[in-house]
């Protein structure tokens, strides 16, 4: 655009001087090569100025189309990585869906399955109970009860039927870790008699009467209460007053473990003789 600018300039210029050369020169001829000339001049200066034009609407257009170039370059970029994105986003998704549909699969065979499991450990706890150590009866009878009812509603949740199971498993798996000691009256030798009964743990189910004269465990085999050869009632008594925290805990000897031989039950004479 310069280089036109100043070719205009020059053919300008040089029309100045022709024009000023004719006017200090003596008239003479009149020659009409001079406005020919001048008219070429003038015709010269106008292309060259329209080109000029020309040429500065071409450079504005330049960099107006460099501009949507450059601006096209940046969105290609922007939409490539927008895309690379999206891509490791749905690559996401269908891992999450793959594994969703995975466990779904799991917990729907898993339901299918629960009912059997659920049903044989319930017949766990009925035969652990009944084959156990008579202990807390009305409590457990009426657990096992309120469980036997949620399994047959039709209307309870898998969730809500597995919840009561794995609440009396607990109930069932406590009885094993603590002891207990109760008073009640009991039959021995076909009459009653007042007697403190000790549940130590799962282990053992001992009992004794207040005199601490004899000790008696109960044997699940038979069903019946059997009496221990030299059993010491002291240590019973002091293990009777532990569970009831009248005692500071210490350690204590009790028959439990290994079935031991059992002696002949004592005669009511004895008892009184003792």
């Amino acid at each position: 655009m310069t280089t036109f600018l100043r070719l205009f300039a020059a053919l300008s210029l040089l029309l100045l001087l022709g024009a000023g050369a004719l006017a200090e020169s003596p008239p003479g001829p009149k020659d009409d090569s001079v406005p020919e000339a001048r008219a070429g001049v003038e015709a010269a200066a106008r292309k060259a100025g329209a080109a000029g034009v020309r040429a500065e609407k071409w450079a504005s257009e330049r960099e107006g189309l460099l501009d949507q170039a450059r601006q096209l370059l940046y969105d290609t970029e922007a939409a490539r990585f927008a895309v690379t994105r999206q891509e490791a986003y749905i690559a996401r998704e269908r891992a999450d869906i793959g594994e969703l549909k995975a466990r779904t699969d799991a917990a729907l065979a898993t339901r299918r399955d629960l009912d059997p499991v659920m049903e044989t450990l319930y017949a766990e706890l009925v035969r652990t109970r009944d084959a156990g150590l008579p202990f807390a009866k009305d409590e457990r009878r009426t657990r096992l009860a309120a469980l036997r009812r949620t399994l047959d509603d039709p209307d309870a949740t898998a969730g809500e039927k597995l919840g009561r199971l794995l609440e009396a498993l607990r109930m069932e798996a406590g009885y094993s870790l603590d002891i207990e000691a109760e008073d009640a009256v009991m039959e021995a030798d076909g009459a009653p008699i007042a007697v403190t009964v000790l549940r130590a743990g799962r282990l053992a189910l001992l009992r004794m009467p207040a005199s601490g004269a004899w000790v008696e465990r109960f044997d699940p085999a038979s069903g019946e209460w059997a009496r221990l050869p030299h059993a010491d009632g002291r240590e019973l008594a002091k293990a009777v007053q532990i569970s009831r925290r009248q005692r500071i805990a210490e350690l204590v000897y009790l028959p439990v473990g290994h079935p031991v031989a059992q002696a002949a039950p004592a005669t009511q004479q004895q008892r009184e003789a003792q």
